[in-house]
């Protein structure tokens, strides 16, 4: 669901992510980084749209892959933060063509990269975390 909504507070962002949001992937990735693993899972949140287009606002994560109804996107923590055909291929199997977002964590790094994927194909977008979401 699309909602408008005038509350982009950084003009630009596409995906807006809260403290607990970011606390949970980097406490995960620290997890899955002491067992050379991976893990996924996915992104809870609002979809909403001003006069610049569409943004998300992330309020939350789970990795039960059987709440794709609530979820505004998809996750990963594994050894790079890039967005491959393999999790593209994913994502589509998960919530079809339309457009979604992903946060891609790389925990050897430590670093993380924001990707709106729709239509098959990747791009990076600008985000922001924001206080007490």
């Amino acid at each position: 669901m699309t909602q408008t909504d005038s509350r982009r507070t950084v003009p630009g962002a596409e995906l807006f992510f809260g403290e607990s949001v970011a606390q949970y992937l980097a406490d995960l990735s620290d997890d899955v980084f002491s067992e050379e693993g991976y893990a996924e899972g996915l992104l809870l949140g609002r979809r909403y749209r001003d006069d610049l287009g569409q943004y998300v606002i992330i309020s939350g994560v789970t990795q039960d892959m059987t709440n794709v109804k609530d979820a505004v996107g998809w996750f990963k923590s594994s050894d790079s933060f890039e967005i491959n055909q393999q999790d593209i291929g994913r994502m589509v199997s998960l919530f079809g063509y339309i457009r979604i977002y992903a946060i891609a964590v790389d925990y050897a790094q430590g670093s993380m990269a924001m990707y709106a994927v729709e239509n098959g194909a990747a791009r990076k977008v600008p985000s922001a975390m924001v206080e007490n979401l």
